[in-house]
């Protein structure tokens, strides 16, 4: 016994010293010279102008730099954490960050033990990939995504053969990066995870046959690739279908949406046995047809299974039920006929299901939504289905979103939805109902609430106005083309979060309720077609608060393109007796010039400026007099519009406008627009101009 407590003492002793000398290499380690300065030196080529490396100065050890992180043994550099966080959302609810600019610098070369390296959502205007990437050997994590860069992605990368993580993409946007060849992808022969979406791999037909040969994959990424598997053939087959042989039995993620995929879902892709997520939505250009394969059923692990945007046809397989781990399911916007399976019913653990814009019709009973107890998100609008069931049900499934448009579901108002205690999002249109809504129904936590287009009648003043609850959060109602009567209620007040409200095209009678001013972020007031009587006032303005936006967006002016934006429409000839003057007086152009978030003509797209200008001045400067509409179809202010009238800042580098109006969000908008040219090209005529604008409005 005693001999056996000394071997336990003895062994306990000697894992005491290896701690320690490990805690004292630890506490002791330090990076090296050579690597600090190969890290000042790609620090001096990057432009920072928000001081995210602030911290990289000479009189402090690099492992305590900011997004530096050192091998607590050795001391040599082995991460970088360098992409650029993001900072707030914009007015368009897109997210502004701090990046990194400037260019990469070759001495990066020198940290030879990196193995992690993120540069994401930075901004490096346009230059390429570095090909001296793939010369870092020890690297397992590269991500270069967002980052604005553009041309070839190198073929050098195939030299990492221990990376585990790539990703390079790009906004879905544009086709910044190209890929010709991906057969460099084949040396990356441990690769988990692969994400290039946005990347163009249009010409990279091999690009199947090549990640077929890396069995470590775990997850594709390959979103907005502009793959166009139709046209490629091995053999004069579809390569995409006649793979006779998909490699990837540890894949569990496979994104192919947003590309341009024909023919049928290929048998194989029902086949991976991790498979848990699956995105082959959006390929509206050459469509996926054909039916849903019946060998869905055997992918048991599914958990994500997208499938929207295309032209799937048939009915869905009745083996639905098989799939008991689907949580979230998409087929809207198909072609798919038939019912609803009852298996339906059998996938206990779905919270989303989107099936509208199909061609379905058929019952749907009791029993489809027997177990269907974790559903909180069911979209199953534009559809001709019939619910079928007793007065008596009690659904065991509580909705949150609940969109039933074109259902029928009449003639009387669905006495089951009283049972939903966390709905939010009720569409009921289209759906048959000839009743008087309930006077329970705005009781609950509706947000948002469509019942146009019935036959509901009555008055709604008690429905809104003898509610228990103390707090509304109705945001959306819409309550058209009904025949609902009686005086629109005035106690609008108690509802002050409601942005829109349409009650066109119904019988309602009396003057308009003066509460309904008080509603400061009412954007849409519909009353048209009804027998209402009284002035119309802007007593609203008492009520409304004024508020501040500042918008930033580029202005993109093609005189001379292909497709030209700016196109001129009159002008006075100079040989004209009549015209002395040295400047081209009168000429006038009619312009829809797109807005873009970025100075990139493939930046986001989020209004169009139209208007018309002319050159309104006999002197030397000549004057371009603008009128212009700025109509967004984008973010928190789309299908709102503002009117700016002032010089039009062609060919001058800096103009100011003013604002004299605006429709939707931006009633009586009042502001100033200021121009500044970004870029201008002598020969085309062609320019970027540069937008800021404040505008006050209601």
């Amino acid at each position: 016994m005693i001999m056996g407590g000394s071997t336990h003492f003895s062994v306990f002793l000697l894992v005491a010293i290896i701690l320690l000398c490990s805690s004292s290499e630890t506490v002791n380690a330090t990076c090296y010279a050579s690597e600090k300065q190969a890290l000042m030196d790609f620090k001096k080529d990057l432009k920072d102008p928000h001081g995210r490396l602030s911290s990289w100065i000479h009189d402090v050890d690099c492992c305590k730099w900011e997004g530096v992180v050192c091998s607590n043994r050795s001391g040599h550099v082995i991460q970088l954490h360098l992409q650029s966080p993001v900072r707030e959302i914009d007015d368009f609810g897109d997210e502004e960050e701090s990046p990194l600019s400037g260019k990469i610098s070759h001495s990066l070369q020198n940290l030879t033990h990196l193995r992690y390296l993120d540069l994401s959502l930075n901004d490096f205007s346009g230059i390429p990939i570095p090909s001296f990437f793939g010369s870092l050997r020890s690297l397992r994590y590269l991500d270069l995504s967002g980052a604005g860069f553009q041309g070839m992605v190198p073929y050098q990368l195939g030299n990492l053969s221990s990376l585990r993580t790539l990703s390079i993409t790009c906004s879905v946007y544009s086709t910044d990066l190209q890929v010709d060849n991906l057969q460099w992808l084949a040396g990356l022969s441990n690769l988990e995870h692969l994400d290039m979406g946005g990347v163009d791999l249009s010409l990279a037909s091999n690009w199947l046959e090549v990640i077929n040969t890396i069995p470590s994959l775990v997850e594709i990424h390959l979103f907005s690739c502009q793959l166009d598997l139709i046209s490629h053939y091995n053999g004069g087959r579809d390569t995409f279908v006649s793979l006779f042989h998909a490699n990837f039995s540890s894949l569990t993620v496979l994104d192919l949406s947003r590309n341009f995929l024909g023919y049928v879902i290929p048998r194989w892709v029902f086949g991976l046995p991790a498979l848990a997520s699956l995105d082959l939505s959006w390929n509206s250009d050459n469509y996926l047809n054909g039916p849903i394969p019946s060998t869905v059923g055997n992918c048991t692990k599914l958990e994500y299974l997208s499938l929207r945007d295309n032209a799937l046809s048939g009915s869905i397989p009745s083996n639905l039920g098989k799939l008991s781990s689907l949580e979230h399911w998409d087929i809207s916007c198909n072609e798919l006929n038939g019912t609803l399976p009852e298996s339906l019913g059998q996938l206990s653990k779905l919270e989303e299901l989107t099936i509208h814009d199909n061609l379905m019709e058929g019952i749907v009973s009791e029993s489809h939504f027997d177990n269907l107890t974790a559903l909180r998100y069911f979209d199953a609008s534009e559809n001709s289905l019939t619910l079928r069931v007793s007065v008596s049900w009690t659904p065991r499934v509580q909705f949150e979103t609940l969109e039933l448009s074109s259902w029928k579901l009449g003639p009387r108002f669905p006495t089951w939805i009283r049972s939903q205690k966390i709905l939010r999002d009720l569409n009921l249109s289209f759906a048959g109902i000839s009743d008087t809504i309930p006077p329970w129904l705005f009781n609950s936590s509706l947000q948002f609430v469509d019942f146009s287009h019935n036959q509901l009648h009555g008055g709604i003043s008690h429905i809104l106005c003898e509610v228990k609850n103390e707090y509304h959060d109705l945001q959306y109602l819409d309550l058209r083309e009904n025949s609902l009567s009686g005086e629109i209620p005035d106690c609008w007040m108690n509802y002050p979060n409601l942005t829109h409200i349409n009650l066109n095209s119904n019988n309602f009678t009396g003057s308009i309720p003066r509460s309904l001013f008080h509603l400061e972020d009412l954007d849409h007031l519909g009353l048209g077609n009804n027998s209402l009587t009284g002035p119309i006032t802007f007593d609203f303005l008492q009520h409304a608060k004024e508020k501040l936006a500042e918008l930033h967006f580029y202005v993109h002016d093609r005189v001379t393109a292909e497709s030209p934006t700016s196109v001129l429409i009159a002008q006075v000839s100079p040989q004209e007796p009549h015209n002395k003057s040295p400047t081209m007086f009168g000429p006038t152009y009619v312009f829809d010039d797109p807005m873009t978030l970025g100075p990139e003509p493939s930046s986001k797209i989020i209004s169009h400026a139209h208007g018309i200008t002319s050159s309104a001045s006999k002197e030397e400067d000549a004057s371009q007099i603008g009128i212009m509409n700025l109509a967004f179809n984008d973010g928190k202010f789309n299908g709102s519009a503002l009117s700016i009238l002032g010089d039009y800042p062609f060919f001058q580098k800096y103009k100011e406008m003013a604002i004299v109006g605006g429709s939707g969000a931006f009633r009586l908008a009042r502001g100033i627009v200021t121009a500044i040219i970004y870029t201008y090209n002598d020969t085309t005529q062609n320019e970027i101009i540069d937008f800021h604008v404040l505008v006050l409005h209601y």
